[in-house]
């Protein structure tokens, strides 16, 4: 019997980019390493299936059952699949895994004490390392190897030292890894780590998934929104860091603006229902603000692949998600990036830098002409994503064809 694979990634939350990359982690795993069992990793235990995710354990409970495998036996590997990992304290992590209705007593009782609450957020969640989405191959078996896939870091260089050193002992041992943006690699080889440079494996969203997909634009509210809007509509997304009035009210005008030059109707969703991402209350203050909030819904799908689908289904995509752009791209969907001076903007800017050049459709809200957009010019957009993105799919599936070489056992 082949030893276990482990995938470990951000799956133990709701959030559309976590969801899949997993789910894209598993149908390589059984093109490419058919036979192996597979294992869920995240720093909760969890049961996201319902909203198109896995059973997650937590990463320490499948270390410990393997340290106490019999003799003999070869060790497990583990891939460690994409997301902002380099960047991810534990006080952050603690937080996205909170209850909702936990959070801002959370946040009043530890906000304030920046040198004690990743201590106590190490404690909540069980672990001993300062980036909990990092994993050491010391928690398994000698033998076991570590590849990453899609692993992001732009605020690398900005981590405390010790934090620094945790990731580099960690990433000196990689079997293979494969970074997402070009600031990460540049900032790793300032450090003396070389990474390959490969897009985000959610490229392969529609290469992998686009039946399923298809299949869910048929039912339920994807369904429910091609009927309403026959169309077309512009699919929305931000975080709730965008919940100010004054981006509201920006965002807003932008949409009515949109509304009358192309016809479409509006639909904004949430892409994460995890406490940090996003929040429906922010829309719904969205929605009222819009003159045309008739020809406006707000969306209550929270399944993986009813959210691509409709965002598959859309003629223009506005997202603060770095991973809705993506899937957006991936199905030749024209998507711009609505940004702010925040964690979650130079993570969008350093991806887009790297793989859109100079041409990256990023808006930032308030600071420069609103978004006009013709259905012409949209149309054009789509004809050139299409050609692009079959690019960007192809080098993912290269880089994690690499991944699983370097964890091969026969």
């Amino acid at each position: 019997m082949l030893p276990p694979l482990i995938l470990f990634g951000a799956f133990d939350r709701h959030n559309l980019g976590d969801l899949l990359l997993g789910r894209i982690a598993a149908a390589m795993a059984a093109r490419l390493a058919p036979g192996r069992p597979l294992a869920w990793a995240g720093l909760a235990g969890r049961d996201l299936r319902a909203v198109g995710g896995a059973q997650v354990e937590t990463l320490e409970t499948i270390a410990g059952r393997c340290m106490q495998q019999a003799p003999g036996l070869a060790p497990p590997d583990l891939l460690q699949v994409g997301g902002e990992i380099l960047g991810c304290s534990a006080w952050e992590a603690a937080v996205m895994l909170a209850e909702p209705g936990q959070v801002v007593a959370l946040i009043a009782a530890h906000d304030s004490d920046l040198a004690g609450r990743d201590a106590w957020a190490r404690g909540r969640l069980g672990i001993a390392r300062t980036l909990p989405y990092l994993s050491p191959r010391h928690l398994f078996p000698p033998g076991a190897r570590v590849a990453h896939a899609g692993t992001g870091g732009v605020a690398f260089e900005h981590l405390p030292a010790a934090a620094r050193a945790e990731a580099l002992d960690a990433l000196r041992t990689a079997a293979a890894l494969h970074v997402r943006d070009r600031r990460t690699q540049v900032a790793l080889a300032a450090a003396g780590i070389d990474a390959a440079l490969a897009p985000d494996p959610a490229a392969l969203v529609e290469r992998l998934f686009g039946d399923e997909i298809a299949r869910h634009t048929a039912q339920g509210e994807p369904a429910a929104i091609r009927a309403r809007f026959p169309q077309g509509w512009i699919a929305t997304q931000l975080s709730a860091e965008f919940g100010d009035d004054a981006s509201l009210d920006t965002l807003a005008a932008d949409l009515d603006r949109l509304h009358q030059d192309t016809g479409f109707g509006l639909v904004l969703f949430c892409a994460g229902r995890a406490p940090w991402h996003d929040d429906p209350a922010v829309l719904h203050r969205l929605r009222t603000r819009l003159k045309h909030h008739a020809e406006c819904i707000v969306a209550d799908s929270e399944h993986l692949f009813a959210l691509c689908a409709l965002i598959a289904g859309a003629h223009l995509c506005l997202a603060s998600s770095l991973h809705v752009r993506i899937v957006a791209e991936a199905f030749a969907r024209p998507a711009i990036s609505l940004v702010q001076a925040s964690a979650q903007g130079e993570k969008l800017r350093a991806y887009l830098d790297t793989w859109h050049g100079d041409a990256p459709l990023v808006h930032e809200l308030g600071t420069g002409p609103s978004i006009r957009l013709t259905r012409s010019a949209l149309v054009r957009s789509a004809v050139k994503c299409a050609s692009h993105n079959r690019e960007l799919a192809s080098l993912a599936e290269t880089a994690l064809q690499r991944c699983f070489a370097a964890l091969h056992r026969s």
